[in-house]
């Protein structure tokens, strides 16, 4: 059975996930200075299990950062465009209204 600081790190482990899942950066951050005071209680063995899911958190972090770059780039992209058809519109009703 587990001791009680296996299950506050298990525990803190899952909310980590599911902070990550959620995008909610700033429980992530309390968690792992939660998490931090634990790690010197862990053995050998659950500090390098630990490790390879930081890992596998990593890689969902850079995703979702790049995911985010992407979204911030179209949104860019949008912007000038709208920007573009509005100085054709305005370009245009002045033509009109000399024609």
């Amino acid at each position: 059975m587990a001791n009680s600081g296996e299950k506050d790190i298990l525990n803190i482990e899952a909310q980590i996930d599911e902070a990550i899942e959620k995008e909610d950066y700033e429980k992530l951050n309390q968690l792992l200075d939660e998490r931090e005071k634990l790690l010197s209680k862990l053995s050998s063995e659950e500090l390098i299990e630990i490790y390879k899911r930081d890992e596998e958190r990593k890689k969902k972090l850079e995703q979702k950062l790049n995911e985010f770059k992407e979204m911030a780039l179209k949104t860019i992209e949008g912007e000038k465009m709208m920007r573009s058809y509005l100085t054709v519109e305005d370009k245009g009703s002045s033509i009109d209204r000399k024609g």
